[in-house]
Parts: structure tokens; C-alpha cells; sequence
């Protein structure tokens, strides 16, 4: 049912059959908001107030997908997975930013580009032209691995349990605390706990990618450790793609930094793709033989 589950919330993404109240995961945002108006976590640890609010969506998922036996507990397993896998993978609304994007930065229109971009990737100041299309190209697979490759790694890895947790924490960023300006204690460090359920399948992604592109370099920078104030999917998923895809310096004149850009942005795609077609089939053949 896994790997049933998974095709069928893939299909429907990719076909755009999600309704809007499960693609952009409202009944989650309506437990969040109903949870952070309770008074008693202002007198709690923040973790006491992050664990209890995943605990309950975590510990359902763990009983419907791996506690409970039987036809219908396994037809409820598939049924709330793909409700919970479709309102993660929100890769093909990142994709189609980048085709106004990609038209911009054709035409050389570097500011145009910067500003449409900025709406998604966040640059935070305006940069040269190399520095644009690196950081569109690194903040593209941040942004894949958080709408894509970490939600199945963690449903693959510890089933429907695992990918609530992920969920939930993912949802903490996207409703704002009814009282204040900034995020409650307890957000905060699901916040920081979210940088390393990203992580974690940053280095599989980098893995993976060294194995598909036959690059030792990619490999070793998905074993390397980093600092504790690096964000490591961003440094991981930065460095392997740039040594699984081998990209040297850009060049000066604009016309071959047009073309180079968008062969680069192209290739980010193509390998993305090869990424996911081999996470599918590793999955198929676990299933199998488990």
C-alpha cells in the first residue's frame, strides 16, 4: 500500500486533481490554529508545547499504518496517506514559478528576473547575475527537497507516522501566532527541528545523486559533517548538486550567462527527475521484498 499510496498522490499532483483544501493542507493549519489558542501552553517547556502538538497526528499515523492489522486499518493507511502526501508535494506549483523566470532571464532582463524570483526563493538583496541564477538553482532544491524528497523519505523510511510528523512541522511556519509578531517558543524550536527532518534526506538526495552522476565529490559532501549554525540541506543539496552536475565558473558576456543559465536550470530539473525515478524504484523494490 506504500508504494500505491505514493503513485496515487504523485498522479494526482502532477494532474492538478487535488482540491485546494487538501493541496494546501487546510484542516492541518485548522488544527494548528485551534492548538496555539490554548492558554495552557504559555506555562509549558517550548519542546513540551512542540511535542505535544505533533504527538497526536504522529501516534495516529503510527497505529493506523503500523500498529493496527487488517483490511480496513490498511485501506485507511493508504486513504490518509495520499490525503497527507498531497498536501506536501507541491513541487509542480514550484516548477511553474520558474517559467516566467526562465523567460525573464532569457531576455537578459536581470531585475525583472530578481523580482519574480525573490517571490519565491527569497533572496533577500539584489545580487549579480551569477549570483542570481547560483542561488536559484540552490534555493530550487531546498525547495524540491522540502515539497518532494523529505516527505518520501520520511513516509518511505518510518510510514504514515513519519510523514505526519513531517507535515505538521512543515505547517508551523504558515500561520502566525493569534497574539504576537513573532513565533511562540515552542514553534521556534519546531522551526529548528524542521531544518533537520530537511537535512536528513538532503544527504540521501546527495547520495543518490552521486551514484546517478558517478561523482565521489557529491558522495563525500553527503558524509561530510558541517557546522551547527550551517543549514544543511541548504549546504549539502548546494555543493552536491554543483559537483554531480559539474558546473564550472560562469562565463562574463551576457548572452553566454543567458544560455548558461538556463541550460543550468535545465539540468537542475533533468536531474531532479532522475532523483525521483530512482527513489520510486528503490521503493518498488523494497516493497516487494519486505
Amino acid at each position: 500500500m506504500t508504494l500505491l499510496a505514493l503513485l496515487l498522490a504523485l498522479w494526482a499532483v502532477k494532474e492538478a486533481y487535488v482540491p485546494a483544501y487538501f493541496a494546501d493542507g487546510q484542516w492541518g493549519l485548522a488544527y494548528l490554529n485551534r492548538f496555539q489558542q490554548q492558554s495552557f501552553l504559555q506555562s509549558l517547556h517550548p519542546a513540551a508545547g512542540y511535542g505535544l502538538y505533533v504527538l497526536p497526528p504522529t501516534l495516529l499515523g503510527w497505529l493506523v499504518g503500523t500498529y493496527l492489522e487488517g483490511w480496513a486499518f490498511t485501506l485507511t493507511g493508504a486513504v490518509l496517506a495520499v490525503v497527507l502526501l498531497t498536501a506536501c508535494l507541491d513541487f509542480r506549483r514550484l516548477e511553474a514559478t520558474l517559467v516566467p523566470f526562465l523567460k525573464r532571464w532569457r531576455n537578459k532582463e536581470w531585475q525583472a528576473a530578481y523580482e519574480h524570483g525573490n517571490q519565491t526563493f527569497d533572496y533577500g538583496r539584489m545580487v549579480s547575475p551569477s549570483e542570481l541564477l547560483s542561488q536559484t538553482v540552490t534555493q530550487y532544491w531546498v525547495r524540491i527537497n522540502q515539497t518532494l524528497f523529505a516527505p518520501l523519505f520520511w513516509y518511505g523510511i518510518f510510514g504514515l507516522g513519519g510523514l505526519a510528523l513531517y507535515l505538521f512541522t512543515v505547517l508551523l511556519p504558515r500561520v502566525p501566532d493569534p497574539q504576537a509578531d513573532t513565533p511562540s517558543a515552542w514553534k521556534k524550536i519546531g522551526i529548528e527541528f524542521l531544518h533537520a527532518l530537511d537535512g536528513v534526506p538532503a544527504r540521501a538526495v546527495a547520495m543518490t545523486i552521486a551514484a546517478l552522476c558517478f561523482n565521489g565529490k557529491a558522495f563525500a559532501v553527503a558524509v561530510r559533517r558541517f557546522r551547527a549554525t550551517d543549514r544543511e540541506a541548504e549546504i549539502v543539496l548546494k555543493l552536491a548538486v554543483k559537483m554531480g552536475l559539474d558546473f564550472k565558473d560562469l562565463p562574463t558576456d551576457e548572452d553566454e550567462l543567458a544560455s548558461e543559465g538556463i541550460r543550468r536550470i535545465h539540468s537542475a530539473q533533468d536531474l531532479r527527475s532522475n532523483v525521483l525515478i530512482f527513489w520510486i524504484v528503490v521503493i518498488a523494490i523494497l516493497t516487494i521484498i519486505s
